[in-house]
């Protein structure tokens, strides 16, 4: 297996100004606006139901409640056919060279698609690198 020359980058909207500036953006996104210049690709965001589900059970509610039931659910929709042909178009220009942002509006790139999205990619020699991750608070005793 060759391993690609290209790097793939995950991202919200803020994350963007450190995008590399040759990077193709992929906005994976079911529903909000389209962001000038991004390839739209609706096959790699939740289906539909996935995404209704979300609004209507989950958003607002602390992850621990919901992400564990979210992510199954969304890893199973990527064996879907349409899904793989986007994944299998990602990976062939990763293989040219290209690199590649998947983007979509999420703040916490821990409970979001995207993240499982880039991570279908390490068993083929690919590290997803966030481009927006969440900053945590450092301890302090004083």
């Amino acid at each position: 297996m060759r391993k690609p020359k290209g790097k793939l980058y995950t991202s919200n909207i803020e994350g963007l100004k450190f995008a590399p500036p040759h990077a193709e953006i992929w906005q994976i996104t079911r529903a909000g606006h389209d962001i000038k210049g991004a390839i739209i690709v609706r096959s790699l965001s939740p289906s539909p139901q996935l995404f209704e589900r979300y609004l209507r059970e989950w958003k607002g509610k602390r992850p621990n409640q919901w992400w564990s039931l979210y992510e199954m659910a969304f890893l199973s929709e990527l064996r879907e056919e349409e899904k793989l042909k986007s994944l299998r178009d990602i990976y062939k220009k990763l293989l040219l060279g290209k690199d590649i942002v998947l983007l979509c509006f999420c703040t916490d790139h821990r409970y979001c698609h995207r993240r499982l999205v880039g991570e279908f990619f390490k068993p083929y020699g690919v590290e997803a690198v966030e481009l927006n991750p969440i900053k945590t608070e450092q301890l302090s005793l004083f």
